[in-house]
């Protein structure tokens, strides 16, 4: 079958709003840990001023907020309103942060403003990554620094193989009809360099799930893409139905270990002239 790619390029494939909450969940404490160790090591401390692109619901959001504390803020970014709304409502009573309904690529936030531009789990899912990371960088100041995490969800898989590796399949080959990258992880480092950033490192890591409701998300992912997958006819209602029963089963398999998606974390800074060189 010849499908339109144009039909679906503007599409996100997983939920948004109050369905998403508890994926966002547990996919906030598989990641956070080391999210949190390379915005550290990145150079983030109490006092600066966030903005999170892409913020979802807001538990980055949170996250960060806790990290720079009553003397710093934090701004989430995300197109979709019914996210802001959640996000909003998880982070209320806490006075240094607030929430912008804006594109990624446009949020028209103040030009050279903040001292930290971060994203989870956002390049991967935007035609235009690299606008994206220009953006990023227009809004943070000389010498401010970038924390881009983003993942390779051909990467995910179970051992033994179970039905938890359809995830894999199913998003690889989602990925080229919504004219986006699922492996966006591999080339992380040289688009981050290519957007202009200096002074890069970067860390790779896959968590490994062998206990509690963490092992859910594979299982949980193509739950919420079902309704995607159906309509670009890479599987059939029946078929779907009998993948998700059983990567249930291997969910609750406890000899079964879930390997979530590889991670990617880059970072760098913002040229800074004249005395802060590359």
């Amino acid at each position: 079958m010849q499908l339109n790619i144009s039909t679906f390029a503007a599409d996100y494939a997983l939920a948004t709003g109050q369905a998403a909450v508890r994926r966002l969940h547990v996919l906030h404490n598989i990641y956070a840990p080391a999210g949190r160790r390379a915005l550290v090591k990145a150079g983030l401390t109490a006092g600066m001023k966030v903005a999170d692109f892409g913020c979802g619901v807001g538990v980055a959001s949170r996250m960060l907020a806790g990290m720079v504390g009553p003397s710093g803020s934090v701004t989430g970014i995300d197109i979709n309103g019914q996210q802001i709304e959640q996000a909003r409502e998880l982070c209320e009573g806490l006075a240094n942060t607030s929430f912008v309904e804006a594109s990624a690529c446009e949020t028209g936030l103040r030009r050279h403003s903040f001292d930290i531009a971060y994203c989870r789990f956002l390049l991967l899912h935007l035609p235009d990554p690299s606008a994206c990371l220009r953006e990023m960088r227009a809004v943070l100041k000389p010498g401010g620094i970038l924390v881009v995490e983003d993942g390779d969800l051909r990467s995910a898989k179970s051992v033994p193989p179970t039905a938890l590796d359809a995830f894999a399949d199913l998003f690889g080959r989602l990925g080229p009809l919504l004219g986006v990258n699922y492996s966006l992880a591999n080339n992380l480092y040289h688009m981050v360099q290519d957007a202009g950033f200096c002074d890069l490192d970067m860390e790779i890591h896959q968590p490994a799930l062998v206990r509690g409701e963490n092992r859910v998300l594979l299982k949980w992912s193509v739950e919420e893409a079902g309704p995607m997958f159906l309509n670009a006819d890479l599987v059939s209602p029946d078929r779907l139905g009998r993948i998700l029963h059983d990567m249930q089963e291997a969910v609750d398999d406890p000899d079964v270990v879930v390997l979530a998606p590889r991670m990617s974390i880059v970072w760098g800074r913002k040229h800074a002239p004249p005395s802060y060189r590359c």
